[in-house]
């Protein structure tokens, strides 16, 4: 296994940092999902390419694989985790609609990518995250269209995506489909579901009552149910990714504040304990990237990979919060102030160790490829 960087990988990878030490670092605390939106920043990623990273070039994409996608989400997580978490979910759904739509979904897919439309994925429920087979949501057919109705929770982007690509049943059966509904369709009710971090995530409640929408707006015939589960086994690892860039971040600022800092007339760095700190969170970090770097190169050989897609994302999400957390404590009191960054990453961060599947549904589906599915 060789995970060392191609040259486009180190050259996408120098760039995106570049742009994002200039423009998102330090420059985040007023963003919000409403007017202080960074759309400009937004635009310039847009015009990089970053969106339309999987799509292939004649959707007006870029037609990277799974491990160049994983490397910018680390620099993405680097600059603002709310940022990495918007890119993703753009990414996740022209995907969706790419691989599996029909010419309209694949034109508004390439749209996406020019950065004409925004998109959100609609899967998990009030009551019904973790459980998705479980989902209420349903569509009914009424002549040449589908009428949905149901509840939607926690969709990030949805505050200001144009469309929804909305996971339902089929009336009450457990056949799975996905309709993309545009968001500004009569019966759609969009509400704001604040978060303490990720302040430009737009999550928010999606509310379908009676909506209509044509027989082309169903994204496949496939089970969609299947189609969501595929998504995580890349979408867990780009998680994890954009959690060590978070992390990453955090540790080179903290070496450089203790460096810096004094205490009883010398530097903090110089005392044993922060030192084997930073040594242990630096190791961590690197083991956590390895895995995800397996994770993708296990994806882009056609190798069994989904134990080690919910391995990548619980075990890099888990330790990236430990690692910030540490040092947030480094820090001090100026670590828990908002002047730092520190603290906003803090509450950032902790929304990844739920996203794409809590700790404790992870290390399920990691003891079921163990064990094998009798056994759970």
């Amino acid at each position: 296994m060789d995970f060392s960087k191609t040259d486009t990988q180190r050259m996408v990878s120098a760039q995106l940092r570049e742009y994002i030490d200039e423009n998102v670092v330090g420059e985040t605390e007023n963003w919000d999902s409403g007017e202080n939106f960074p759309e400009k920043v937004y635009q310039d990623l847009v015009k990089m390419g970053i969106i339309g990273t999987l799509l292939p070039e004649e959707l007006d994409g870029q037609g990277f694989g799974i491990h160049t996608g994983g490397i910018i989400m680390e620099e993405l997580g680097r600059g603002d985790v709310g940022l990495a978490n918007v890119v993703h979910n753009q990414i996740l759904g022209n995907v969706t609609l790419s691989e599996h739509g029909n010419e309209m979904h694949k034109e508004i897919a390439a749209a996406n990518a020019r950065g004409e439309n925004k998109l959100s994925f609609g899967l998990t429920e009030p009551d019904h995250g973790s459980d998705a087979r479980a989902i209420e949501t349903y569509a009914e057919k009424d002549g040449d269209e589908w009428v949905i109705n149901g509840e939607k929770i926690a969709i990030t982007s949805s505050q200001y995506a144009d469309y929804n690509i909305t996971f339902c049943r089929l009336g009450d059966s457990k056949d799975f489909r996905a309709f993309l509904v545009p968001l500004d369709a009569p019966g759609v009710e969009v509400l704001p579901y604040h978060a303490i971090g990720t302040a430009i995530d737009g999550w928010g409640q999606i509310f379908f009552d009676d909506v209509r929408v044509p027989e082309e707006n169903m994204v496949s015939e496939k089970d969609a149910f299947k189609i969501a589960m595929e998504t995580f086994d890349y979408t867990r690892p780009w998680i994890g990714y954009l959690c060590i860039g978070c992390a990453q971040k955090t540790v080179e600022q903290t070496i450089e504040y203790i460096k810096e800092r004094e205490t009883f007339g010398k530097p903090v760095a110089t005392n044993q304990g922060p030192q084997f700190q930073v040594a242990e969170m630096l190791t961590k970090l690197d083991v956590a990237r390895l895995k995800c770097d397996e994770v993708c190169w296990r994806l882009e050989n056609g190798m069994d990979h989904t134990k080690d897609a919910a391995m990548s994302k619980w075990y890099s999400a888990e330790v990236s919060f430990q690692v910030v957390k540490e040092c947030t404590v480094l820090h001090g009191h100026y670590g828990y102030s908002q002047e730092s960054g520190i603290g906003q990453r803090f509450s950032d961060i902790m929304g990844n160790v739920i996203a794409d599947g809590t700790p404790q549904i992870l290390k399920l589906i990691i003891a079921r490829e163990t064990f094998g599915r009798e056994y759970m």
